[in-house]
């Protein structure tokens, strides 16, 4: 029968961090005592139309830049004095006493005109500077689908002169995003100070932020759940195992089923030997504590396919084999190419065809990324899947504050400039969107089908992510019976899917 009060035990405080890991009380303070070289949020003026281009973008751009032209007259609002070939929709959402924009769409229409330099430098004084940067952004994307990378530059530098690092969430995120093209000096020092104790931020982080507590326990009581009873030996392959930090909840649900654990974390041409042996030994130490027998390996695919060729040709019994994958979550303060943890998924339906006899094992995805469950979406332009990465990255930054208010922002500075700041990167987004619209992206469209996740399980998992007392919420999908979802105020933070 399942043991998953083990798992919800493991990962339902939230004042200790699993006994695999020591809490490291003292990082909060340590990341808020950083010099820093604070931005005065007074010093960017929103008064009049400069402070959107100043004089140095103006001068710096070709002035038969038609593309630029039709942009500056949509943000000068000159729509209503009978601009034709500008369109712009807009849309306000209001989620209780706070107010967030949609991201617009814009039609640029290079038909237009030139107009004079006077004319760019006019602008309207009722757009507040949240609304701007969210209309630069948006313009931004679509500058990038079109092609227009000269517009794109200087809608950067805009944006760039608009931000404050330590101001709203959206700022957070527009300043990470562009930061690849200009680093400034605090963002290059607050993060090479937070380097210094990686080690202690990533205890403090993964504790604080609910994502990856909730992404495992998820993906290991499900696989708790579905272990066959005859099976004595159960087999993980791990894309990326990173620190084991989701495994010691199963080693001790499988010291009690008194079964074998394999656990084989997929080798690949980045990976760091090092610290491969340190995750083992921490993995294997823990594993003694409980009397359980625990193999820990790394391999290629090739290699894990060629051993388990051999075992069936030997008729050895098989092992029960789970295939789990998490991608792109901020704990892992690196960025994961969709692509290759897609492959990896393909790759494990496979093997499970052909090694399986009676169970065909499992396959637990979880998806830390802004993506459509609709594989019927026609939108699947850039700017579409620009302003769906916006909305994402920005709800996980507000999120943030809730762990890390405003006396504490130089210490949430340092954890998004570790954790968050690595997915946060426009070229990175623009590949990752290039590679997928050439590849399916549904475990259904691979063969796999989906294992229903246990109203247990969802229950379980509210208590994890403290749903009472925190915007966060856990929900099951009414047509997608087989994904958790955690949300943050009605916006996807992470799903976690199984498959069989």
């Amino acid at each position: 029968m399942i043991q998953s009060e083990i798992l919800h035990n493991s990962w339902s405080s939230n004042n200790q961090i699993h006994p695999f890991y020591e809490y490291q009380n003292h990082v909060i303070s340590n990341y808020s005592s950083l010099n820093s070289k604070d931005q005065d949020p007074s010093e960017i003026s929103l008064s009049d139309f400069t402070s959107l281009f100043s004089d140095d973008v103006l001068n710096d751009l070709p002035m038969d830049d038609i593309e630029f032209v039709d942009v500056s007259r949509w943000l000068n609002d000159s729509e209503n004095e009978g601009n034709e070939n500008t369109k712009i929709t807009s849309e306000t959402k209001k989620d209780g006493d706070s107010c967030s924009p949609a991201l617009s769409s814009i039609s640029i229409d290079t038909s237009t005109t030139i107009q004079s330099r006077n004319d760019v430098i006019s602008q309207s004084r009722e757009i507040d500077n949240q609304m701007r940067i969210h209309h630069l952004l948006s313009v931004y994307g679509e500058a990038m689908e079109n092609g227009h990378k000269e517009l794109a530059e200087v809608i950067i530098r805009c944006i760039k002169g608009k931000i404050n690092p330590l101001g709203e969430s959206l700022e957070r995120v527009a300043s990470n995003l562009f930061q690849h093209t200009e680093e400034e000096d605090q963002e290059s020092y607050l993060k090479q100070e937070s380097n210094k104790i990686i080690e202690a931020a990533f205890k403090a982080f993964y504790q604080i932020f609910p994502s990856g507590k909730f992404a495992h326990f998820a993906a290991n009581s499900a696989i708790i759940e579905a272990m066959p009873d005859e099976s004595q030996t159960t087999h993980i392959i791990d894309y990326d195992m990173g620190k084991g930090i989701q495994w010691p909840p199963i080693i001790e649900a499988m010291s009690q089923k008194r079964k074998i654990l394999r656990l084989t974390s997929i080798k690949k041409s980045t990976s760091d030997h090092w610290r491969f042996e340190e995750t083992k030994r921490r993995l294997v130490d823990y594993a003694n504590l409980f009397g359980l027998t625990l193999q820990v390996d790394e391999m290629t695919f090739e290699e894990l396919a060629s051993e388990l060729r051999r075992m069936k040709k030997r008729g050895k019994r098989s092992e029960w084999l789970v295939f789990n994958c998490m991608f792109q979550f901020s704990y892992m303060g690196k960025r994961i190419r969709r692509i290759d943890a897609l492959e990896f998924l393909k790759l494990a339906k496979e093997l499970l065809l052909a090694n399986s006899s009676t169970h065909r094992g499992l396959v637990t995805f979880g998806d830390g990324e802004a993506m459509d469950n609709s594989h019927h979406n026609t939108n699947n332009t850039f700017s579409s899947y620009f302003n769906k990465n916006l909305l994402h990255y920005q709800s996980i930054f507000e999120s943030l504050e809730l762990y890390f208010p405003s006396h504490l922002a130089q210490a949430r500075l340092a954890m998004e400039s570790l954790f968050l700041a690595p997915q946060v990167c426009s070229f990175s987004w623009f590949q990752n969107w290039e590679e997928m619209t050439n590849v399916s992206d549904s475990c259904s469209e691979m063969g796999l089908q989906g294992m229903r996740i246990s109203k247990e399980n969802l229950l379980q998992a509210k208590e994890v992510v403290n749903e009472r007392e925190t915007p966060f919420k856990v929900r099951i999908e009414e047509e997608r019976q087989h994904e958790m979802v955690l949300e943050w105020k009605g916006i996807s933070i992470v799903r976690v899917s199984t498959w069989m």
